[in-house]
């Protein structure tokens, strides 16, 4: 896939969002434009120490890091035939692929289990002037109804139980003669999300990209679900 990836950064804290300050990035995949909010200076919100100190310390915001993953995704959609077409964003934090899914003409729903997530999410919704419904969820709980044509998640299965929870929501909500892209910078080499797949009677097939991400290029897998 070509890198379609080109992004230049709003200096300084706009407003704030959900107690983050907030800066507005633009970016552009192909001939998709596109401003995503995201939290300024995310690193003070990351105590690296703590994490590794304490088991019980608490997880960062990872939903606001701008993932290779979720760049990657973007591209994706930036060359899917999304005019018309059911997309679900799953695990959406700042909501960049189905910001893209929406300026291309597509009916979005973006869901995440942070509400803080959704509130940037919807402030990005509003910057590029387009539409996407918002459902605060948890995965392994679905509160959506119907299929989607397009199924799509960025780092979202790094963890075994959110692996199976992210197949048994395809299997809920893939359409019959839809697709899922499923993109991992992560844990690029974990199986256990295709094999859940697999279990569940859906068609799976992976290729790797790079990615550029703060300097050095970074593996990204992209793992393609249908029904067989």
């Amino acid at each position: 896939m070509v890198n379609l990836f080109r992004e230049a950064a709003e200096p300084g804290p706009l407003l704030s969002i959900a107690g983050y300050p907030t800066r507005r990035v633009k970016l552009q995949f192909g001939d998709v434009h596109i401003e995503l909010l995201t939290v300024d200076r995310l690193e003070d919100y990351v105590d690296a120490a703590a994490q590794l100190r304490d088991a019980d310390a608490p997880e960062p915001p990872y939903w606001a890091h701008l993932w290779a993953g979720s760049r990657a995704l973007a591209g994706l959609m930036a060359q899917a035939d999304c005019a018309g077409r059911r997309v679900v964003d799953i695990g959406c934090g700042l909501g960049l692929a189905g910001l893209v899914a929406a300026r291309r003409g597509a009916s979005v729903t973006m869901c995440d289990l942070f509400g803080e997530a959704l509130r940037f999410a919807r402030g990005s919704i509003e910057l590029n002037a387009c539409r996407a419904g918002l459902v605060q969820m948890d995965l392994r709980a679905s509160a959506l109804r119907g299929r989607f044509d397009y199924c799509v998640a960025a780092d979202v299965t790094y963890d075994p139980s959110l692996q199976a929870a992210t197949a048994g929501f395809l299997a809920a909500h893939l359409a019959r003669a839809g697709r899922a892209w499923c993109v991992e910078s992560v844990r690029t080499l974990d199986q256990g999300f295709q094999q859940a797949c697999t279990g569940l009677g859906m068609l799976v097939s992976e290729r790797d990209v790079c990615e550029p991400d703060e300097g050095r290029d970074t593996r990204v897998r992209i793992t393609e679900v249908r029904w067989r």
